[in-house]
């Protein structure tokens, strides 16, 4: 029983270990061609993020908390446009909102049909339904992109879990009993009682054929309060800091923005002499 329970705790460690070990791993998958891809993107669009928050009960039960959702809605939001935004991409307006889609029931059956593919799409690839990372939500995502103008979707979802006191009191026993089980074995482990988590995905999508091109997620470092904003603005950075700056446009392109500007100096009227009426410009 001893070496059962050694065998258990040493692997707790490694894994823990590992997970948190610096270039153990890489934390998010990319699309074959993102590399390619990434050299045309210059802005993107955040869609409406996905946003759930329960509490688990001392029973098993999960109870409802619809006072934190538009907190946590604001918070992701916010987070990640200041993410994108310091790393050099143009975060165009796209608005989801319940007035909007109100009002538009073609956008709103779109965005029903997009998050039920991304669900999709999520699920699929929590089961490595295919060898390579090639996965989409499809072509309806045209309908955002042309309303944002962007190059991509960033697409969100976000759940946020607390637990009763109930709960909590339940999961102090479970670790202590483990932590002194390692103990009496000479394995030393930190009891960790979670009292909150929140788990978020990122997925960069192509604006053009719904290619998800980058995914991220957070299911190895869980221990985030879904109520805190400071704990959102960490998660964030922790995840986005993995996506690459935006590309640099080319030098060309870079010249002819400046020479018209130059041009557009040189024509503004704080630049032109004004002379009174009939008098000519020297050298005319």
């Amino acid at each position: 029983m001893k070496h059962y329970i050694r065998k258990i705790c040493v692997i707790i460690l490694v894994v823990s270990f590992c997970f948190n070990a610096s270039g153990c791993f890489k934390p998010f998958l990319v699309h074959p061609e993102f590399k390619e891809r990434h050299k045309q993107i210059f802005s993107a669009a955040i869609m409406a993020p996905e946003v759930d928050a329960v509490m688990l009960m001392f029973n098993g039960d999960q109870k409802r908390m619809e006072n934190l959702i538009p907190g946590m809605e604001r918070s992701i939001f916010i987070n990640i446009e200041k993410a994108l935004l310091e790393k050099g991409y143009q975060v165009k307006n796209l608005n989801l909102s319940e007035r909007v889609l109100k009002h538009d029931l073609e956008l709103r059956t779109s965005l029903f049909n997009v998050r039920k593919a991304f669900s999709k799409a999520l699920d699929d690839i929590a089961k490595r339904r295919k060898k390579k990372f090639i996965y989409s939500i499809g072509s309806e995502v045209n309908i955002f992109a042309d309303k944002a103008n962007c190059d991509v979707l960033v697409f969100v979802k976000e759940l946020g879990i607390k637990k009763s006191a109930g709960e909590v009191a339940k999961e102090v026993v479970k670790e202590v009993l483990l932590t002194t089980a390692c103990a009496l074995i000479g394995v030393v482990r930190i009891p960790m009682a979670k009292m909150h988590t929140t788990l978020l995905t990122i997925a960069v999508v192509d604006s053009n054929d719904g290619a998800i091109l980058w995914y991220i997620n957070n299911n190895l470092n869980t221990g985030y309060d879904p109520q805190n904003k400071e704990h959102l603005f960490t998660l964030v950075k922790s995840l986005i800091k993995h996506f690459p700056d935006a590309a640099k446009k080319g030098k060309s392109e870079e010249t002819d923005l400046q020479q018209e500007l130059k041009l557009t100096e040189k024509l503004s009227p704080k630049n032109a002499e004004i002379l009174p009426i009939g008098v000519k410009p020297a050298g005319m």
